[in-house]
């Protein structure tokens, strides 16, 4: 395209201070035609960028030509985030400074790009570490205590917490000893769902925090287990260590 200036009408600015002059490159974007109202708007944020906007005929009806210098521009578009009925025009300078910082287009990244299976230095970590690994979950959940000489006899309902802890050695080459993955995938399968939403009392006969942990042990007791803690609030909870002798 040749240069606007030599061909359409200048709409902002006077040519006198043209920010697109010798002291750098400027780029030049075609911007579809606005509403009246608001290119008053476009003109104030293109020269308040020190940006130039003009008006192009190019055999298909008037288009907006803006220029600007590269950090003009980059000024401009931070300015036009402000306002979402000029997202067009925001979008045009995104994609033409995203065009002449990389004219070929970006990079593609493989797997081996950003993937690596080797370490400079393997740390030095005594043989037959153990880690205490544990993962909190959330639920709610209605129970009442039918034991209980108090309010919590009646019927009410929790938003429980639940940590469960285990201890497992560390392996050496993948730098963990239990995967949170893992972990998350049976806590949340045997016991999370199993009691979110629910009333307690038609799992656990007697739902008290005590007989909760209890219970989420039996159901987790294949795992290397260390103790299970239940919130009933953020200041009350119990932790169970497992069964006598264990």
């Amino acid at each position: 395209m040749a240069n606007p200036e030599t061909r359409g009408r200048t709409l902002a600015r006077e040519d006198a201070d043209d920010p697109c002059g010798p002291s750098g490159t400027p780029l030049f974007l075609k911007l579809p035609p606005l509403p009246e109202k608001r290119l008053a708007l476009l003109e104030r944020l293109v020269a308040e960028a020190g940006c130039r906007l003009y008006e192009a005929r190019d055999g298909r009806g008037n288009a907006l030509v803006l220029g600007g210098l590269l950090d003009d521009l980059g000024l401009l578009r931070h300015l036009l985030l402000k306002d979402h009925d000029l997202r067009i025009a925001r979008e045009t300078i995104e994609e033409g400074l995203a065009r002449h910082a990389a004219p070929d287009g970006l990079p593609r990244f493989t797997e081996e790009t950003f993937k690596r299976t080797e370490v400079v230095e393997e740390p030095d970590v005594p043989a037959g570490t153990t880690l205490k690994v544990s993962r909190d979950f959330l639920f709610d959940a209605a129970h009442n205590l039918p034991r209980y000489n108090g309010k919590c006899e009646r019927l009410h309902g929790h938003t429980f917490r639940i940590r469960v802890t285990v201890e497992a050695p560390l392996d050496g080459w993948s730098g963990m000893s239990f995967d949170f993955h893992d972990l998350k995938k049976v806590v949340k399968q045997r016991v999370v769902d199993v009691l979110d939403h629910s009333y307690v009392n038609e799992v656990i006969p007697n739902p008290s925090a005590e007989h909760i942990a209890i219970w989420a042990w039996q159901r987790l007791a294949d795992l290397p287990l260390e103790e299970i803690t239940v919130w009933e609030t953020p200041t009350c909870s119990v932790t169970y260590t497992g069964p006598p002798g264990s």
